[in-house]
């Protein structure tokens, strides 16, 4: 890309470059991005390989290709996929580019990698995307808190840092206010959602659905977890159950009749050795026990075994869970004041909240697709207890996107004695010490400039 123009305007020129290339190969810009069919698109080969030092590279062999570690997250490698990209667009496909963490995610003093970070954010977060996830969670400017910064982050497929990063470029958000956004760790964002319980695999994603994804179709990466939050209202006796877990109700031996069963009465003997036996365990000269080792036995005794997880055809059930329907209520000293004078309104903090009898709460199921491919959940809300038809019926489709392996490289070079190839294949590949095609404006310093863009 030239250095001409300013600064300023070669960042709003890979912007715009990114924006360009979504119209010319007609990708939708308010739906995920598939980069790395990009790369097929744009003729460029794709490989994935374990490299220690670096998550990417561009290499200009052939018609140009893409290295990606295979040793981070999807999310990782997607933005680091458009991060090479954005080398071959704004580099005219000259110079190889070797990118460490630094400079792919990092805040890096280098012009041509913050160009290509810009470039980045804009083609897997163009601003129909990201506005489109906001207007529908309906947040904006200061209203917009951390599971919101995520959701952008998840419905793009990319880091939740890439996510605020963006949310700042697009002026969506304040300098300050990505900061106080980047304190919240994803980790327990993902755990928020799941009602407490961390995700399986802490890289992957969690994807919230309720009733209205009913027959929709999900797209999701091998090892996500999809939270399944449905009405349910347990004191009917019908729940929601997965097809396997109905099973027909057994039939029981109906109780004897008393009137013509004949109950025999205990032997007086028997009385009698009862009364010795427990007046021999409790003699009354001894002292009674004290409550405290009442209570540490009380406390040893194991309580009743946790109810075993339902099966799912496709899918992993790693969380099963109840949330009962509250309302607003006050104690009761404070509810008597508040109907003597009415007048007086009771402050919000001072007003709790309490399960409602026999209110319908949610039932919230947790889900993880260990396999890649395409899966199809489906539950029935029904009563365990009889063979009644259901009530209502459920399904998600759910699109698993596979982990990308290992590639050989002797497969992406005519000539496998040059230098890189022999390095890449022992995973030794390094940045070049010295900035590459990296020319500040006259005036300026490189670094100079906010480069979290």
């Amino acid at each position: 890309m030239a250095t001409g123009g300013g600064r300023w305007n070669r960042r709003i020129q890979a912007a715009e470059s990114a924006g360009r290339l979504l119209a010319e190969l007609d990708v939708n810009p308010a739906t995920q991005v598939d980069v790395f069919g990009m790369c097929e698109d744009l003729g460029l080969w794709l490989a994935f390989l374990p490299m220690d030092k670096l998550l990417g590279a561009f290499i200009p062999e052939g018609a140009g290709g893409v290295l990606v570690t295979t040793q981070r997250p999807i999310p990782i490698q997607r933005y680091t996929a458009a991060h090479e990209i954005g080398h071959w667009r704004l580099d005219h496909g000259h110079g190889i580019a070797l990118d460490g963490e630094e400079h792919v995610l990092g805040a890096t003093a280098v012009e041509r990698e913050q160009l290509a970070q810009i470039f980045a954010g804009s083609l897997l977060m163009p601003p129909p995307l990201v506005f489109g996830v906001l207007d529908r969670l309906d947040a904006t400017g200061t209203s917009l808190d951390p599971h919101h910064a995520y959701a952008v982050a998840r419905e793009a497929g990319v880091s939740y840092e890439a996510a605020v990063r963006q949310l700042t470029h697009l002026e969506v958000i304040t300098a300050d206010h990505a900061v106080e956004l980047r304190r919240h760790r994803p980790l327990q964002i993902k755990a928020d959602l799941a009602l407490g319980r961390r995700p399986v695999n802490g890289y992957a994603d969690v994807w919230p659905v309720n009733e209205l994804w009913d027959d929709m179709l999900l797209s999701v990466r091998v090892e996500d977890e999809v939270v399944i939050s449905l009405p349910e209202n347990r004191s009917t006796g019908y729940r929601w159950m997965f097809p396997s877990e109905h099973s027909p109700p057994e039939v029981t031996t109906p109780p004897p009749n008393l009137r013509t069963h004949q109950i025999q009465p205990p032997d007086a003997t028997q009385i009698a050795a009862l009364r010795d036996q427990f007046a021999l365990a409790s003699p009354p000269d001894r002292p009674a026990r004290a409550p405290g080792v009442v209570l540490d036995r009380l406390r040893t005794v194991a309580g009743p075994a946790p109810r075993p997880l339902p099966s799912a055809a496709g899918a992993d059930v790693v969380g099963d869970g109840y949330v009962p329907a509250r309302t607003g209520w006050l104690p009761a000293r404070r509810a008597r004041r508040q109907r003597l004078a009415r007048h007086a309104p009771t402050p919000p903090d001072e007003i709790t909240s309490a399960p409602v009898v026999a209110g319908t709460g949610r039932r919230v199921l947790s889900v993880r697709f260990p396999r890649p491919g395409p899966a199809t959940l489906r539950l029935q809300y029904r009563s365990p207890y009889s063979d009644t038809e259901p009530a209502s019926d459920y399904v998600l489709h759910a699109l698993v996107e596979p982990r990308h392996v290992g590639f050989s490289i002797d497969q992406l070079a005519e000539d496998v004695d040059e230098p890189w190839i022999a390095r890449a294949r022992q995973r030794q590949l390094e940045r070049p010490s010295d900035p590459i095609d990296d020319v500040p404006d006259e005036g300026e310093t490189p670094g100079d400039e906010d480069s979290s863009v």
